[in-house]
């Protein structure tokens, strides 16, 4: 049911919790099919199950109006950023797609005005 006192949540935060999560995806997928030598230990698929987890937290977070969701989706979003620059030499696809995707994420929750209103200012 949906709450009529609630008000709508702006498109560009919708947007930047969809992108976020894919991103995410992106990321748990990448560390599964990697060629390292522990991607095939039952640690490796807790870690990608808890990162989906906590894009999941992050995505309701910025849904719900939750101002650390915002600063630390975004500040996830910087940090992958730089750790897919590291491999910059031979850098593939997926990392490319990953990084644009969390770089939609800061924008999209930084430079719109709806977006940053929708968010409470202060501690």
């Amino acid at each position: 049911m949906i709450d009529e006192g609630q008000p709508r949540v702006p498109v560009p935060v919708v947007a930047a919790a969809i992108i976020f999560l894919l991103a995410s995806a992106i990321q748990a997928v990448q560390f599964k099919t990697s060629t390292a030598p522990g991607a095939t230990e039952p640690r490796s698929t807790i870690f990608a199950v808890g990162l989906i987890l906590l894009s999941l937290a992050f995505a309701y977070g910025l849904w719900r109006q939750v101002g650390r969701a915002r600063i630390l989706a975004v500040g996830f979003g910087a940090f992958n950023i730089a750790y897919g620059l590291t491999a910059l030499p031979d850098i593939d696809v997926l990392t490319v797609s990953r990084m644009v995707g969390y770089t939609a994420v800061g924008v999209l929750l930084l430079v719109p005005a709806s977006s940053r209103a929708w968010f409470p200012h202060g501690p």
